[in-house]
């Protein structure tokens, strides 16, 4: 049998896949980090609330703009890594929430705080579960293609 021909454009985006995949996390990531390093009211002296009371847990999980954002993050972190990588998904969207507090250490207005990463963990998760659904209702439509079996397992080259 002789392998059907192939459009030069879809040889090409499949060689590409394996970072194209990864620009929008790498995107919102570095757009997201740049905006909580972002000072318009000047800055102040280094200082984070290491505090992990009641009290600031509950401020903190309080934070819906924190867990969205997060959520966000990690959606796009699974559709990077594939529903088979959520350690590393969650351990990537985590590291970004990091980078958003270590970048309100120094803007007036803002304060950076230990318990803040609360909010952003539970956001990472809810991203990873809605990203591994949505990988996984994607898997019938990929196995309908012509030349594909299986599910959307991404592979690192």
């Amino acid at each position: 049998m002789v392998p059907k021909p192939v459009d030069p454009l879809t040889a090409w985006l499949q060689d590409q896949a394996g970072w194209l995949r990864w620009l929008p996390f790498i995107g919102a990531a570095l757009i997201s980090i740049t905006l909580a390093f972002d000072a318009p009211h000047g800055r102040k002296a280094f200082e984070v609330d290491w505090r992990l009371t009641l009290d600031a847990l509950q401020f903190s999980l309080a934070k819906g703009p924190h867990i969205g954002a997060s959520a966000l993050i990690a959606l796009l972190a699974v559709l990077a890594t594939g529903r088979h990588r959520l350690r590393l998904a969650l351990a990537l969207t985590v590291l970004v929430g990091t980078g958003w507090e270590i970048g309100q250490t120094t803007v007036i207005g803002h304060n950076a705080r230990l318990s803040d990463l609360g909010p952003d963990a539970i956001g990472a998760l809810l991203g990873c579960a809605w990203g591994a659904c949505v990988l996984w209702l994607l898997d019938p439509a990929r196995r309908a293609l012509p030349g594909r079996r299986g599910p959307i397992v991404w592979q690192n080259r």
